[in-house]
């Protein structure tokens, strides 16, 4: 039989794990708390348990309150009996009056024993602390101190840095949302350093537009090893790229930060607080974001404010949704030093306006184009590489409430020409969306180019016709191409790449002539130049690519210039202007960029002064070096934003420091911003 250790602390004591001075009748801690200690019920001493009459064992019930160290209260075994009228109030007060703000704060424990009908007035609520755990999980597990980088110096040191976890998002909004890759330790199963992959070939899935093979291309043309490279390669951790983000990574789903919301007048009393500035949030959307992805009908969205003020009841939450998120999109793209927490909270209220709607069986209109904004604010709010993972799984629940709703279907049956046009200019929008997904991700377009029979007859699509007509001349033509990259398929024969790339260079200078937005014409320029970047990737990285494929080669070099001076020109724009907004759209493609035109100087036999004959104005190799520095010197000041561009920036100076006649020092010296 074991021997049972005698148990000589008071209950309080044992129940906190504290240390006990054994004092009779009440031991210090339980005098300084002010509670009774159970030394001073007779024949407790400690004892855990006593004997029924029956012979059964019965252990006693004890209710504690807040810290072992503060003022709180006990209710020992020996009241239990007094106070069963009590106990039963206690458990009705918990069941159902408790009010709501209790519950948001954790306000679990309800106690306070009293006597005779004063029993209400003697109940008080406990707020437990709410402590987030700052250390990362492996610090945290082996119960050591931790510098709370990422990855920390622990860590790092260990060989352990792709390991390294944080319970909780590490930038501006840090501890509002929990980080959803954190692996559950309960499990069993740890990621392990043979499951882990390169970080730029993390996620195997990948088609030929993702910039991959641009990468491994560097690593065979560098003839030296590059610490600096490696390190910015393997100093990553697996979810870094989840720190400093404006939204969640699940948004909008199932995000803590929004269940304050779900009651309407929480809702109409954030729109109301922001009142004063709802129109200068609207006209700041509409004229940097709607202009390159035409989602609202503005005169139409005007009216229905306008009906909503006078009485806030007359709306649907599909609207309430999409006025939340076109005034949250203002609010961040407000010229400020610091991202606005109140944009933030503006998304937070339409994730819970959406989710109370049955979006998912039953959308609307209005649940379309509000799930359309929220796909644009992953994309604008957070810089970050796994977002654009995260929109692209987004967008495709997107299109398929789309397919329920009947958006692409021609069906024009009792429908006016405003309604017509709205409906296919959302719907172009989301294709356009579509595609600037798939091209970045390397992941198969969301839908196919047979079904976009209805896009052959157009209507008159107002003030953004321009742009509409490009994106409905272009998109068969780009679907056709990403389908066959993306889907594993053969590569395409090399006749049929310059086909393809008549029509799109048609289509480019069709665009310039039409669209009359200079925001327009840059994006689309961008989005057309980056088909071409990875039409032509596979005949222009041949070790015969110059000689056997000479217009893959410097159409290449020639597009991923161009998209650099696109991404100088947003950056370099007034920052009142918030131009870079709209650049973070494609941080993908001017890496992408970056990539390419550094494979073509890193070639020793690269021909950089044949490119008279082909019908490229291409610059010598020093003005391409000038570019390169320039884009790189602007994710320098860009860095602190994003772990990701982070990461990006030391890659490329690591590949600058590698080509020859370049000179980083000055990159070296300059004052991260």
């Amino acid at each position: 039989m074991p021997h049972m250790r005698e148990v000589k602390t008071c209950d309080r004591c044992r129940h906190f794990k504290r240390r006990c001075d054994l004092l009779k009748p009440s031991c210090s801690r339980c005098v300084q708390a002010g509670v009774r200690c159970s030394f001073e019920n007779p024949g407790s001493g400690g004892v855990s348990s006593a004997s029924a009459p029956n012979g059964s064992s019965v252990s006693p019930v004890l209710k504690y309150e807040d810290n072992p160290d503060g003022k709180n209260g006990l209710i020992s075994p020996s009241d239990s009996v007094e106070e069963t009228s009590e106990q039963k109030l206690l458990i009705n007060s918990l069941s159902g009056a408790v009010d709501a703000s209790s519950l948001a704060d954790d306000s679990t424990t309800v106690a306070g024993p009293s006597s005779g009908g004063g029993a209400h007035a003697g109940q008080r609520v406990v707020r437990k602390r709410k402590r987030n755990c700052l250390s990362c999980l492996r610090c945290h597990r082996l119960k050591v101190k931790c510098d709370k980088e990422l990855p920390c110096g622990r860590c790092k040191s260990s060989g352990n840095g792709r390991e390294c976890y944080y319970s909780y998002n590490k930038g501006p909004n840090g501890g509002k949302f929990p980080c959803p890759t954190v692996p559950n330790p309960s499990s069993g199963s740890e990621i392990t350093k043979s499951t882990q992959a390169t970080w730029h070939v993390s996620h195997e899935p990948r088609g030929s537009s993702h910039w991959r093979d641009l990468m491994t291309k560097i690593a065979h043309l560098t003839t030296k090893e590059s610490p600096t490279l490696t390190t910015a390669l393997e100093n990553v951790a697996t979810n870094a790229c989840l720190a400093n983000f404006t939204l969640p990574g699940n948004f909008p789903f199932g995000t803590p930060g929004a269940t304050k919301y779900y009651a309407r007048d929480a809702v109409v009393k954030l729109v109301e607080s922001e009142r004063p500035r709802c129109q200068t949030y609207i006209d700041r959307y509409i004229n940097l974001l709607d202009c390159v992805n035409p989602i609202l009908d503005v005169a139409v969205f005007q009216r229905e404010l306008e009906a909503y003020w006078q009485d806030t009841n007359s709306v649907s939450l599909c609207w309430l949704a999409q006025l939340l998120m076109v005034m949250g999109l203002g609010a961040f793209a407000t010229p400020s030093h610091e991202e606005p927490s109140i944009a933030t909270e503006l998304m937070m209220g339409a994730e819970a306006c959406l989710m109370q709607t049955p979006f998912m069986f039953r959308p609307t209109f209005a649940s379309l184009k509000a799930t359309c904004l929220m796909v644009v604010a992953k994309q604008v709010c957070n810089p970050t590489c796994w977002f654009v993972d995260s929109c692209w799984s987004l967008l495709g629940l997107l299109v398929r409430m789309c397919f329920i709703f009947g958006l692409p279907q021609d069906s024009s049956e009792g429908m006016d020409a405003a309604e017509r046009s709205s409906r296919r200019r959302l719907w172009l929008t989301i294709l356009y969306l579509d595609i600037k997904l798939s091209l970045p991700t390397g992941m198969p377009p969301l839908t196919r180019p047979d079904e976009l029979s209805s896009l052959k007859s157009m209507p008159e699509l107002g003030e953004h016709s321009g742009l509409q007509q490009i994106l409905s001349e272009s998109l068969p033509v780009v679907l056709s191409i990403l389908v066959q990259l993306n889907s594993g398929n053969d590569q395409i024969p090399y006749p049929e790449v310059l086909r393809y790339n008549a029509q799109i260079r048609a289509l480019m200078a069709h665009a310039q002539r039409v669209c009359t937005n200079e925001l327009q014409r840059t994006t689309v320029d961008i989005y057309l130049r980056r088909c071409l970047m990875v039409l032509h990737r596979p005949f222009a990285l041949h070790l015969d690519g110059p000689t056997m494929f000479p217009e893959s080669y410097w159409s290449s070099l020639e597009c991923s210039l161009a998209v650099l001076m696109h991404y100088r020109n947003f950056w370099y724009e007034d920052p009142a202007h918030r131009y870079d907004l709209v650049g973070r759209a494609f941080t993908h493609e001017f890496f992408s960029a970056a990539l390419q035109a550094s494979v073509h100087v890193l070639r020793p036999d690269a021909p950089l002064a044949g490119a008279a004959g082909t019908g490229c104005e291409i610059v010598p190799r020093q003005i391409i070096l000038d570019t390169l520095k320039s884009c790189v010197e602007i994710w320098q000041g860009e860095q602190h934003k994003s772990v990701c561009w982070r990461t990006s920036y030391n890659v490329l100076h690591a590949i600058m420091g590698l080509m020859p006649d370049s000179d980083m020092e000055e990159l070296e010296t300059t004052p991260t911003s």
